[in-house]
């Protein structure tokens, strides 16, 4: 039997919440131990085990600087505990974009979450593909700050203006450079003795041995003095090519004039840049590999196994597909499938995508097939806790009349210590079920597809993918498709194991469409690598 480890995370934001007897924290501490107790008499292979109770009282979720959230990452990453569970999302943060990183580190240590009231359960695949579709707008959110960051910092260097922070030479006064004297005389050395030496670990080591240092500033927010090191290769070479110091602004290897004078000329920096250029080692143009977004997700039409991303090699370029695993290890008599050409499979998905999202009516029809079998349980559930809400009432109204009775001295208690010892059990055994049936309800509904959800995230992706890096498409597709099923006359593609599209192959003599017999290796042919 496998042991979960299991952190109990509870919050409440004022000391006063905190100090009050059976308030917020113990309420929380008191469901999420209930819910420990039901996984534990509801699972037959694992055992549910508390790893340790973390209540942070009076600490505001706007940030991640609490004491027992700082004990909890630190637990996380001693492999402590292995599932965190919490009423809700903002008991642990208010941040989507805090959680954002929470997650990837709770991914990194394969940390399993819980959130009890949202019915985020990220150990079963369908709470953790909502979770991360959730997570999709936090990330969609971040990359939008990061482009209003980055057009404004385009719209400075266009301007002249600099960007950075402290640089040697200059002062920085309301974010313009301004000529510091004693600092340019230093960089008018470094070039001058580059001309000389031509070595730039012999100027290294002139620099630092008549005493100077790199420039010493004071940090604008912490205002920690930084700076007065020794100086380095590194750090040198990047002052002898910077074009900062003839005047110019570089951004995204763009070059703009800029707003601040220059310290050295033209002539000694052409001098400076043509002997570095020629003791430069020259580094060969290496062939980039292709990113298999579907990597993990196709599978062989005719064998049911899995595809593997592999590439052959050209004469200009690397041409990607993925290989049936089962015809790559034992040949075309265990499967005959064909290759797949990656390029053209992945694009043809990815326009799938798009054209599903523009039709929320589809949509809404795979989340309704998709969810069938699982609303049958929960309408059963639903009348089942309904029932049992039911009874709670004859019995409390029972229990009242017997202490009023005992009151005005009606009965004693002596004779009725039974029945009230039976009523009592019966409202414990009722109420036990109750709150087992809310969590099965809540575990059902977890498991659940949301098709506004669904439908906003298509959006965005859409919205995304003609910019989006390879890496990021890789990630949020596989947050969409369960499997892509590719064979010689059809691709199938499914969402959470509801088959969404299904389109035959054109015909390869009509346009060519996902035909790579010019260049894919025959199949008799060694050529294929693992990509």
């Amino acid at each position: 039997m496998s042991t979960k480890l299991c952190a109990l995370y509870a919050r409440v934001s004022t000391e006063r919440q905190s100090e009050v007897r059976d308030g917020s924290l113990d309420t929380q501490e008191s469901r999420l131990k209930s819910y420990i107790n039901y996984r534990n008499t509801s699972g037959k292979d694992t055992k549910w085990q508390i790893a340790d109770n973390y209540r942070e009282e009076g600490k505001s979720g706007k940030n991640m600087d609490r004491p027992e959230l700082q004990r909890l990452l630190s637990d996380i990453k001693s492999s402590k505990v292995d599932t965190i569970i919490v009423t809700k999302l903002d008991r642990i943060t208010r941040s989507l974009q805090d959680f954002f990183k929470l997650n990837s580190l709770f991914q990194k240590f394969n940390v399993e979450f819980i959130s009890l009231e949202e019915n985020f359960d990220t150990s079963s695949p369908m709470g953790k593909a909502m979770l991360n579709i959730t997570l999709i707008f936090a990330e969609l959110e971040r990359e939008q700050t990061s482009k209003r960051t980055k057009d404004k910092m385009a719209w400075r260097a266009e301007q002249g203006l600099w960007n950075g922070g402290q640089v040697l030479g200059y002062t920085l006064v309301n974010g313009q450079l301004k000529i510091n004297k004693e600092e340019s005389k230093l960089i008018k050395m470094m070039f001058k003795k580059y001309l000389e030496l031509e070595n730039i670990t012999a100027v290294v080591d002139y620099l630092n041995n008549k005493g100077y240092r790199t420039k010493e500033y004071k940090s604008n927010r912490k205002g920690i003095i930084r700076g007065g090191k020794k100086f380095f290769i590194t750090n040198v070479k990047q002052k002898l090519t910077s074009p900062l110091y003839i005047g110019q602004i570089t951004y995204k290897d763009k070059t703009f004039k800029g707003k601040h004078d220059q310290i050295i000329d033209m002539e000694t920096w052409n001098k400076v840049q043509k002997k570095i250029d020629l003791k430069s080692p020259k580094r060969t143009k290496q062939k980039k590999i292709h990113t298999y977004i579907l990597q993990g997700l196709v599978k062989c039409g005719c064998c049911d196994s899995y595809m593997t991303p592999k590439y052959s090699t050209g004469r200009t370029r690397l041409h990607p597909y993925y290989q049936c695993t089962r015809n790559s290890r034992y040949g075309k008599t265990d499967c005959n499938m064909r290759y797949a050409p990656a390029e053209e499979l992945e694009t043809f998905v990815i326009d799938q995508l798009k054209i599903i999202a523009k039709d929320k009516h589809r949509i809404d029809e795979i989340v309704s097939e998709a969810n069938k079998d699982t609303d049958k349980v929960l309408k059963t559930l639903l009348k089942e806790k309904c029932t049992l809400e039911r009874k709670l009432p004859p019995i409390n109204d029972q229990l009242d009349n017997i202490l009023t009775a005992i009151g005005k001295g009606l009965a004693k208690v002596s004779t009725i210590n039974k029945k009230i010892h039976e009523l009592e059990e019966q409202k414990t055994t009722l109420e036990l079920n109750i709150e087992n049936i809310g969590f099965e309800i809540d575990k059902l509904k977890s498991k659940s597809l949301n098709s506004k959800i669904m439908h906003q995230s298509l959006i965005k992706f859409s919205e995304i993918s003609g910019t989006a890096e390879p890496e990021e498409l890789k990630r949020q597709i596989a947050q969409f498709v369960e499997k892509v099923t590719f064979a010689p006359t059809e691709i199938k593609i499914a969402l959470f194991e509801q088959e969404v599209q299904r389109r035959l192959f054109v015909n390869h003599s009509s346009n060519g469409a996902l035909d790579g017999s010019e260049w894919l290796p025959r199949e008799d042919s060694n050529l294929g690598h693992s990509g």
